[in-house]
């Protein structure tokens, strides 16, 4: 592979969600592109091929700390009814119910207890699988939600977790995006006194990866390298499945820019 891609660290998330997108990021894995995987742990197809994931050399693996789809996993169940499922589907509900639930002073303490044991089962379902977590982040960036590092931060001591990824705050201003950059700067002066290392990222967008040039660019000028989130598929399943997703298209279209890139670093 040419030097320069090697150089940038590609992570694919979310393992698990569907055989399309598994298969996509297990390619890139073998092909050396994708460096590290963040893994859904309560996903219905989190085991599809990941025996073949787990034999890439040097490749490191997260916990996708999921808060909004798919139903909780049995281990996150502890004692309490988790007030982010809905008691209708037995799935989680979506991404802006589960922000008026965690800032509802009604749900303060059973949100928390629930976060926490959904946290620790999502952890240790993975870690049965034989999964080795070095990193966690969030599906949606839910575990930017306020107070949550220092919720699970025990649990991260005890399985010797010591790294997160963070949103650049800029970036999320300048899109507009205006809560999660204030979650943002939050999560990264908390993460620092908690002693948790924050890995920044590059999430380009459809159209700037598609375009290897920019892509070059941008891996050239970065001193130190430069982790790249990406969201492959190698085919618009999703829908199929029933899994609520608006990016499904555009997952098929990143796989097809980064199956390019290799082509031109070959």
């Amino acid at each position: 592979m040419n030097p320069l891609v090697s150089k940038a660290n590609f992570t694919a998330d979310d393992w698990g969600m569907s055989p399309g997108i598994n298969a996509a990021i297990l390619e890139m894995a073998v092909r050396g592109l994708v460096k590290r995987v963040s893994i859904i742990a309560g996903s219905p197809f989190v085991k599809h091929g990941l025996d073949e994931l787990l034999k890439v050399p040097g490749l490191q693996f997260g916990l996708h700390f999921n808060l909004t789809l798919f139903p909780p996993l049995f281990e996150e169940q502890q004692d309490a009814f988790s007030p982010f499922m809905d008691p209708v589907s037995f799935h989680y509900k979506p991404l802006w119910k589960l922000n008026w639930i965690w800032i509802s002073p009604f749900h303060r303490s059973t949100s928390r207890a629930a976060a926490f044991d959904a946290f620790k089962g999502q952890l240790e379902k993975l870690l049965t699988l034989k999964v080795p977590i070095s990193y966690f982040d969030g599906h949606q960036n839910v575990h930017l939600l306020p107070g949550l590092f220092a919720l699970i931060h025990p649990e991260l001591v005890k399985w010797g977790i010591k790294e997160t990824t963070i949103p650049s705050p800029w970036k999320l201003l300048l899109s507009r995006k205006i809560r999660l950059a204030f979650r943002a700067f939050r999560a990264r002066r908390t993460a620092r006194s908690l002693g948790l290392a924050t890995r920044p990222f590059w999430r380009p967008s459809l159209r700037t990866l598609s375009a290897t040039r920019k892509v070059h660019r941008k891996i050239t000028r970065s001193k130190n390298g430069i982790e790249i989130l990406v969201h492959p598929s190698v085919s618009n399943d999703l829908e199929g499945y029933g899994i609520r997703d608006r990016y499904r298209k555009g997952r098929v279209r990143e796989y097809q820019a980064l199956t390019q890139l290799l082509r031109t670093n070959a």
